[in-house]
């Protein structure tokens, strides 16, 4: 068993908000590049929010990035399947023509 030592920092940081990505599968439907996208953004997310979150609640940090890695990404998911369930990306679209003075699309 590799000790320590032999296993980098880093990696060892890393570790716990890839397995908390992961484990968030199991709730997040998609395509699969856009699930692997997903682990990955979430690894990102825990491995830099990780030590944040450990400082604010006073827990360790590995389990701050596994928690971080699996409720992130499904926090996430569904901020954005609601989104498009509302519709908000030509609202969107139309108010940053607006402020950059562009003319209506279809003029």
């Amino acid at each position: 068993m590799p000790t320590n030592e032999t296993v980098p920092i880093e990696f060892q940081k890393a570790l716990p908000g890839v397995i908390g990505s992961i484990g968030a599968l199991l709730w997040i439907k998609g395509t699969w590049p856009r699930r692997i996208a997903m682990v990955g953004l979430g690894s990102a997310a825990s491995y830099y929010g990780a030590p944040m979150l450990a400082g604010m609640f006073g827990m360790g940090e590995g389990l701050a990035g596994f928690l971080v890695g699996l409720f992130g990404m499904s926090v996430v998911d569904s901020i954005f399947k609601t989104w498009q369930d509302l519709g908000l990306t030509p609202i969107l679209r139309e108010f940053i023509r607006t402020r950059l003075g562009l003319a209506p699309k279809g003029d």
